[in-house]
């Protein structure tokens, strides 16, 4: 039975909310390298979807007989299994950057990069002919690799482009309890790069060390994360050199509402970071037309006459 693999794209990373923990934010030393590492994110519930319709789940999919599925799933972030058990909090995905990235004359850089792990369930269940169904995502086996081109545009930091490929795992498990019921499918998806990515040096680690997160989705932590590095993804430069703003807290909760968007250090407001298709760079267009949607929060400079959120 084949399932084509574009519905499931909304399940990476969609709506990654920005999640930094602890410590406050220290600069790094202009122009280093960039090392190795790992970039956390919370997904924010809602803001991941997927429509069905263009490419429905075949008819027999869910049970004999059924009917072909051409609904909408919208997705949330569940927190990663971790020891020491709420280390991450409401972490929900992780990408690793597998190399240092050094900086040529023109203040670029690149290193490879990989999902590490991700955690998704459907907000609430699917309406099936056979019944409710619950959705959860997870990464599946070993990971693909692409490449993230990193640009200096001031001393502090700048911007980044990382489209992502990664091998997806969907199961979805009937709301009665019936584990006979299971279903799954497993398929390669690729995304392009989103809009407003932007990154800043930072010398405070952004989680504690020896940390390890459950990368298969069976629940049990698997793998330490490796040494936090000086690269904040999703935070643009601090507005004034040697400040140590606040680092961005965890949202209190998973409501996409203004009340519970990211706090952002001084000076910066937060903004989605949007894919409406896989070659979407505007983080304002419109989700109609489109069978995916994800959108990231990123804290970058307010413009003028802008007041910050608290």
């Amino acid at each position: 039975m084949k399932i084509s693999k574009s519905w499931i794209r909304s399940a990476v990373p969609g709506a990654l909310l920005l999640a930094l923990i602890g410590g406050s934010l220290a600069f790094a030393a202009a122009g280093d390298a960039v090392h190795k590492g790992v970039d956390l994110w919370m997904t924010v519930a809602g803001f991941a979807q997927t429509s069905f319709a263009n490419e429905p789940i075949p008819a027999g999919f869910f049970c004999e007989g059924s009917q072909p599925f051409t609904g909408k799933v919208l997705f949330q972030g569940v927190p990663l299994a971790a020891t020491p058990a709420g280390s991450l909090g409401g972490i929900d995905t992780a990408v690793r950057r597998l190399d240092d990235a050094a900086f040529n004359a023109q203040g670029e850089a690149t290193t490879r990069i990989q999902l590490l792990a991700l955690s998704l369930v459907s907000v609430k269940p699917i309406e099936t002919s056979c019944g409710p169904y619950d959705v959860a995502v997870s990464l599946a086996g070993e990971q693909p690799v692409t490449t993230m081109r990193i640009f200096r545009t001031e001393a502090l930091g700048g911007t980044y482009s990382a489209p992502l490929a990664l091998n997806v795992k969907a199961v979805f498990t009937p709301v009665n309890g019936d584990r006979s019921g299971r279903r799954e499918v497993t398929r390669r998806i690729e995304l392009g790069p989103g809009s407003r990515s932007v990154w800043a040096y930072v010398k405070a680690p952004q989680y504690p060390a020896g940390v390890k997160i459950d990368t298969d989705g069976d629940g049990r932590p698997d793998t330490v994360l490796p040494t936090s590095s000086n690269f904040l993804a999703g935070v643009s430069p601090a507005v004034l050199k040697g400040e140590s703003p606040a680092r961005p807290r965890l949202a209190a909760s998973t409501s996409p509402a203004p009340a519970q968007m990211p706090s952002c250090p001084a000076g910066q407001c937060p903004y989605q970071s949007c894919h409406c298709d896989a070659n979407s760079t505007d983080p304002h267009q419109s989700s109609s037309g489109c069978d995916h949607l994800h959108c990231v929060w990123v804290c970058v400079t307010c413009p003028a006459n802008t007041t910050p959120r608290p």
